[in-house]
């Protein structure tokens, strides 16, 4: 193992808004791949979870390559990462199987920051809910935080699922989510869930390809989403599959949302024509919001809908441009444009 600079850590945790460790933290790097201490990332988590000092911070940093079935259960806050010394390369995490723990390729109970990996194929038996994720977040801790930059979510089940704990932030920044979902028209999985979060921030990410679900769907109190490309039922860059999600953005319980300035694209093979869909299922919270600004949503299906807002929380807009989207708000009464 090798002390690395807790500065260089910090400023990164400052950029990202994830939980950086202590000033007088020792944070410590665990190499894992050929010439490493640990030939599998499982192996690396579980010395790092051994520790029983909570002022270590742990760095896991795994040479670009394939681990097959490699599955590590995280029980204390850390960073698995892809080598940065290897530059715009990616270590893959690929199940080849169904995952053991019947949850995810990395299952987590604590704070956790990936950056630079591939998820690829996770999946569990329908029998036993069939939304095998490459992340399964169940975090309960106060200020719990899941940070996810540079990776990519292939041929999944589920992408990322995140459980119930009011008081997580996740940020979801420079990745990708392609060709996940179960083609069972009965498990409804999406890309991204988050469930009763106190925060979510999407940022230059892409959708696509996704089966049945949404792309994603936030029960946050606060979601954000920007400057990201979400393909909902129409053909996105290659790999994308046609996919056929029923949402490109799904916020069911209302809370703070903010939409700005995404390329929001759905086709024929999108069941309900809804693009954004806005507190359906209730207004769970006391501050209830929705501000949708600079986005361009495009339709080639044969009707659609822009943002769906039944419960009619002023859906405050400005800067959006609307192709072959024949109802931008619905009701359109709900729609209240903001000032120049």
């Amino acid at each position: 193992m090798r002390l690395s600079a807790v500065l260089l850590a910090s400023v990164a945790a400052i950029r990202l808004g994830w939980a950086a460790p202590a000033v007088n933290a020792a944070t410590i790097v665990i190499d894992v791949g050929p010439g490493g201490q640990h030939q599998t990332i499982s192996d690396a988590v579980t010395a790092a979870n051994r520790d029983a000092d909570p002022g270590n911070y742990y760095v896991i940093n795994v040479v670009p390559g394939t681990y097959l079935n490699d599955f590590p259960e995280v029980t204390r806050p850390m960073t698995i990462r892809s080598d940065p010394a290897f530059q715009g390369q990616r270590a893959i995490l690929k199940a080849t199987g169904p995952l053991p723990n019947d949850k995810g390729i990395i299952l987590t109970f604590a704070s956790l920051h990936v950056s630079s990996l591939v998820f690829e194929g996770a999946r569990i038996a329908n029998s036993l809910g069939g939304n095998g994720s490459g992340i399964r977040d169940q975090q309960t801790a106060p200020g719990a935080r899941l940070v996810v930059e540079n990776s990519i979510f292939l041929d999944n089940q589920e992408g990322i699922l995140q459980g119930n704990d009011f008081d997580e932030t996740i940020i979801i920044v420079n990745s990708q989510f392609v060709n996940n979902g179960n083609p069972d028209i009965n498990y409804f999985q999406h890309a991204i869930y988050v469930n009763q979060a106190a925060n979510l921030s999407v940022t230059n990410t892409l959708f696509c390809g996704q089966l049945i679900g949404h792309n994603i769907k936030s029960r946050a109190l606060v979601t954000t989403v920007s400057n990201s490309r979400i393909y909902d039922g129409a053909t996105g860059p290659a790999p994308c599959r046609v996919g056929s999600s029923s949402l490109a953005i799904d916020i069911p319980e209302g809370g703070v949302a903010t939409i700005a300035g995404n390329q929001l694209i759905q086709g024929p093979a999108s069941p309900n024509y809804k693009i954004v869909d806005y507190g359906e299922e209730a207004l769970s919270y006391p501050q209830n919001s929705l501000v949708v600004t600079d986005n361009d949503f495009a339709n080639t299906a044969p009707a659609a809908t822009g943002i769906y807002d039944p419960k009619c929380i002023p859906a405050q807009t400005s800067g959006n441009s609307f192709v072959g989207v024949g109802t931008p708000v619905d009701p359109p009464k709900c729609e209240a444009p903001l000032a120049d």
